[in-house]
């Protein structure tokens, strides 16, 4: 391997020490200069390795035209409405420097690290533990803080935020864990192999601790997102299951629906905003009523004579009000953070910040045809990582498949696409692909070979 001759690959062991540093500083707040940083540094390392990598082999590209073809169509859209379109154009540049560019470097250095290691499965292997153990141990602490009041309260905390600055924030880092878990356990038990180099007792209790994590955090969008991915690997081990004995098919579907519906059913007697969500829908579609604004606006009623919990009513409304704004902007008021504020400002003469939904900003600003552009960068590697799995029934196939598919839902309920969320998600998304676009390369040159005589 890679690794294996250790004189001449020091530069890679700094550069996995690198990247380790970098996923567990990412979602800590006021690190953001330790991260340009890292990310600089790893920029120009990984280049180089992944030019040294190709020096030996080089790589084809094909499968990744589209999608990394999809992102720089994007890239120049966003720029565009920023220059031409925007009333704004000096906002929403800074926005592009400070948010997407940092995005697209770290989208880079996926790539380039995915390069630089391809046809390395130890060091491969590796990589991807790592970044595993950096995602524990923000998990570990979340875990840690929960019961840290247990011995004299007898009470869990939660709502747990861990070294992040937000629950919502350590419950994506604690999910994306599970999709490695995830992506795991599947590997073993339907297709008979191992890539994490753990057992599976360890597994087992890994899992069942990132469980008790998601619960902690209370983010009922975050197993929202979860049950999505359950549901996809259901689906995905039903399709294998003629390749199995039906009962083990049978099994690993029904623990995947418990887990899904026990954590649901804990969230719902939990979150007493479940309670009144159903009768707040139809308040929050009326836009009219401008309290969805502003908190400090008088605020509607439900039947009871309670006001509206602020959270599902502002969540609704301001979905309801970026369908609205893409209508009337469809090219978009220019790329940033708080693009829905800009364009609600625009056109009710009021200011707000996000609208809670990271599609629904990105709508506001780029419009409609950045939406598209993007979703079709996702649907690629939705696409990718599902044809990876057809053919090589790989760990990183399958990751690649859950990783997407979890962010794709949890950008139409959080703002996702922005920060550290959308850089971490990038670096991964961009890592996997060229590694399960390498290996389908390598098998398709190996069907194409002509047979020995």
């Amino acid at each position: 391997s890679e690794l294996g001759r250790t004189g001449k690959n020091w530069l890679l062991i700094v550069g996995l020490a690198l990247a380790a540093a970098l996923f567990f500083i990412w979602p800590i707040p006021r690190t953001t200069s330790l991260r340009d940083l890292l990310l600089v540094v790893c920029l120009g390392l990984f280049a180089y390795l992944a030019y040294r990598s190709s020096r030996r082999e080089s790589f084809r590209w094909q499968s990744l035209r589209v999608p990394f073809g999809l992102y720089l169509v994007l890239s120049v859209w966003i720029v565009f409405v920023a220059i031409a379109i925007s009333e704004e154009t000096v906002w929403s540049l800074n926005e592009i420097r400070g948010q997407w560019l940092k995005a697209t470097i770290a989208l880079v250095v996926g790539g380039l690290l995915g390069a630089a290691i391809r046809n390395d499965d130890n060091t491969l292997r590796l990589t991807l533990t790592i970044i595993g153990i950096a995602l524990l141990l923000h998990v570990l602490y979340v875990a840690y803080q929960a019961l840290s009041v247990w011995p004299q309260q007898k009470v869990l905390l939660t709502r747990v935020a861990g070294l992040t600055g937000g629950s919502d924030k350590s419950n994506y880092l604690t999910n994306m864990l599970l999709y490695f878990l995830l992506a795991e356990i599947i590997v073993r038990s339907v297709f008979h192999r191992r890539f994490l180099p753990v057992g599976n007792i360890p597994l087992a209790v890994i899992t069942v601790v990132a469980l008790f994590a998601v619960y902690v955090e209370a983010m009922r969008n975050g197993i929202a997102e979860l049950a999505i991915v359950l549901g996809v690997a259901v689906i995905l081990v039903m399709r294998e299951s003629d390749r199995m004995r039906r009962l083990i098919a049978v099994d690993i579907t029904l623990a995947l629906v418990i887990v899904a519906l026990v954590l649901g059913y804990l969230t719902v007697r939990k979150d007493e905003r479940w309670q009144t969500f159903l009768e707040t829908v139809p308040i929050a579609l009326d836009i009219e009523n401008k309290a969805w604004i502003n908190e400090a606006l008088p605020q509607p009623r439900l039947a009871n004579g309670q006001t509206v919990d602020w959270s599902n009513y502002m969540r609704i409304a301001r979905m309801r009000a970026g369908l609205s704004l893409m209508a009337d902007y469809p090219l978009g008021v220019g790329f940033g953070r708080n693009a829905f504020g800009h364009a609600v400002e625009k056109k009710y003469g009021m200011r707000t910040s996000h609208s809670h939904s990271g599609i629904i900003d990105l709508g506001a600003g780029i419009g409609v045809p950045g939406v598209l552009l993007w979703l079709g960068f996702l649907g690629v590697l939705l696409r990718l990582g599902y044809r990876g799995l057809c053919q090589s029934h790989s760990f990183p196939a399958l990751a690649l498949l859950f990783l997407t598919a979890g962010y794709s839902f949890r950008m139409l309920v959080d703002s996702t696409i922005r920060d550290h969320m959308l850089q971490m998600f990038l670096f991964l998304a961009a890592f996997l692909a060229v590694i399960v676009a390498s290996r389908l390369h390598g098998q398709q040159r190996e069907t194409s070979a002509p047979a020995s005589v």
